[in-house]
């Protein structure tokens, strides 16, 4: 029976040459053959091969990895042979006392030595100089005067200007000499340094290493599982979608950016890699009672709603201004301590008073929006997925990151382009495609290409298998759009009603050769204020027939039309959409936005 046996943590400070000194004592490194990379360590397994007398032995594993964790440690042995306890042990190794590390502290110091002298030659020299300063304002201030009363007195002024003209050349000579030396010192020391941080490298004061007490029933060969948890090592997805429009495919490359500063290299091993979190608590967090009362104040649907100053946004708008921000606060703060379970349990019951306040206190279209980005964390928390890399990878100990591929993937595609002229002119191409691999794809970066070209950078969200995803690939100048506002017709009497009536006329050309769909967006204001009526809409063509459309964005007055633009069909024989419809409201107000962009759309 395979016996998991984790760490008897003992930090040992100093020399434990006992320990090497005792009979049936095996010194080993092992051989790292699997590493599996979480979000911030690694759980790495080293193989070791050992004969093993029969009886007890101990096993001593050293060189192991600066960023090790200790409690982490835990050994696997074969069925026959039982594995009594794991200890870690630290030792101090005290300086470097190896001759050539001697020679070269030597000759550093040296250099240091020799760079302070430099550096006070300099100043020594500055400062002499600066003497000679009053003696350039004598001879200048003497010549002025000579001039002023038509006197000139030359042989003196030319001497003592000769004088600090020899004195300056010499000190600019000296200067130029000791900027010289002391670039030369600099280079010396910065080789010196380069050279002995080389010869160090590799050592350690700190030796790390694990002794594993052992019984076997006989003397056999054996293979024994040492495995430990390692700081930093981390990846993140990484995406490459290379589009084929002409033949309705979508390339997907699944890869992972990975690096790992762990003090160990990893030569040819077999790597995985997880979401899952290590440090997860396996008990629940218990969920508290949350006891409110009532104190002085207004709540949003409080008598002050009806008393603002005609046109103001709603009170209940003006209180929850904010709640974006607390809300994505308070989301944050959840996810992190997630993992924690019941040891976080007064801290997510925090959280979760947050949440429900915040909901006790919003209005209706700030509720939806609660709702929509809960539905958005739930979705991405607690996924927990593992892949498998295939053949072996060589990742050494090092700051740059390393890019290995994940998995990769045609899928059927459905390709369509995209306007919305009030946001911008530019026509995108963007295509719903189906993850028909057999893995989840987490959420990442993505660079996007099309036909073979590099069109910009997006962004993928968490797929799972078999479910469709929506990839932007960048603008297609081809397509053009133009936005007119039409005309404006106003009917008003003063102290009545004000009627106004609004048209609008979009023209999109299609320059390519053959037909084009198009998904177009646009928009007219909607209200919930009885006083304000917005009503008579019509539009040609028909708008959007999709029932998710309809169910979402249609009641909140976004406009969309699913056109087939025919080819080569532009400036005149462009195709045109057109929409009109009218306001009206009390001719002594005025029409203006209310609550921010951003609380007033949900998925």
């Amino acid at each position: 029976m395979v016996k998991w046996i984790f760490v008897s943590l003992v930090l040992v400070l100093g020399c434990a040459q006992g320990v090497l000194a005792e009979s049936g004592t095996l010194e080993v490194t092992g051989t790292v053959s699997d590493v599996i990379v979480y979000r911030g360590q690694a759980l790495v397994s080293r193989a070791i091969e050992v004969d093993l007398p029969q009886g007890n032995c101990e096993i001593i594993v050293k060189k192991l990895p600066e960023k090790v964790m200790a409690e982490s440690i835990f050994a696997v042995g074969a069925p026959d042979v039982t594995i009594a306890s794991v200890r870690y042990l630290q030792k101090n190794m005290g300086e470097d006392t190896r001759q050539e590390v001697k020679d070269l502290e030597t000759k550093i110091e040296d250099v240091v030595k020799k760079q302070y002298q430099a550096q006070r030659d300099r100043d020594i020299s500055d400062w002499l100089f600066k003497q000679y300063s009053g003696q350039w304002a004598l001879s200048i201030n003497a010549a002025n005067a000579d001039l002023n009363r038509g006197l000139l007195q030359s042989e003196p002024i030319q001497a003592l200007t000769g004088y600090l003209e020899t004195k300056q050349i010499k000190y600019h000579e000296g200067c130029v000499k000791a900027e010289f030396w002391q670039k030369e010192l600099e280079k010396e020391l910065g080789e010196l340094q380069q050279k002995l941080s080389d010869l160090k490298a590799g050592t350690s004061k700190v030796e790390r290493e694990a002794v594993i007490n052992v019984t076997s029933a006989v003397k056999q060969k054996v293979l024994i599982r040492f495995n430990y948890l390692v700081n930093g090592a981390n990846w993140m997805p990484q995406y490459n979608l290379r589009a084929n429009p002409d033949k309705g495919i979508v390339s997907v490359e699944y890869n992972a950016l990975m690096h790992q500063t762990s003090g160990e290299d990893w030569n040819d091993v077999t790597v995985s890699l997880s979401t899952a979190q290590t440090a997860m608590m396996a008990a629940p967090p218990v969920l508290e009672p949350m006891k409110v009362g009532l104190t002085a104040g207004v709540g949003v649907s409080g008598s002050l709603e009806g008393k603002q100053a005609p046109g103001a946004p709603p009170y209940s708008q003006l209180v929850n201004r904010n709640l974006a921000d607390e809300l994505q606060k308070v989301q944050i703060q959840r996810s992190e301590m997630a993992s924690k379970g019941k040891a976080a349990q007064m801290q997510l019951n925090m959280a979760a008073v947050s949440n429900q306040m915040m909901e006790l206190r919003a209005d209706k279209d700030t509720l939806q929006v609660i709702q929509s980005q809960a539905k958005k964390l739930a979705r991405t928390e607690g996924v927990g997925v593992s892949y498998s890399l295939q053949g072996k990878l060589t990742m050494p100990t090092r700051i740059e990151q390393q890019l290995v591929g994940i998995a990769a993937f045609e899928g059927k595609a459905d390709f369509i382009m995209v306007g919305t002229p009030l946001l911008t002119d530019y026509v995108y191409l963007q295509a719903d495609v189906t993850n028909n691999s057999e893995m989840v794809m987490l959420a990442g970066p993505a660079g996007m290409y099309r036909d073979g070209e590099f069109v910009g950078r997006g962004e993928m969200d968490l797929v799972t298998m078999g479910e469709k995803f929506t990839v932007g690939l960048g603008v297609d100048s081809q397509v053009r759009i133009a936005r007119e506002f039409k005309d404006k017709k106003i009917d008003a009497v003063w102290g009545k009603k004000r009627t106004e009536k609004y048209d609008y006329r979009i023209a999109i050309s299609n320059y390519k050769d053959k037909k084009v769909k198009l998904r177009l967006f646009e928009r007219i204001p909607y209200t919930e204020d009885e006083h304000l009526e917005i009503k008579d809409f019509e539009t040609k063509p028909a708008l959007s027939t999709d029932a998710d459309y309809l169910r979402t964005d249609r009641n909140k007055e976004i406009l969309r039309w699913d056109i087939e633009l025919p080819p080569n069909t532009n400036k005149e024989r462009a195709t045109v959409v057109t929409y009109s419809y009218t306001m009206k409201y009390d001719g002594n107000m005025q029409i203006q936005p209310v609550g921010p962009v951003g609380l007033q759309r949900t998925e």
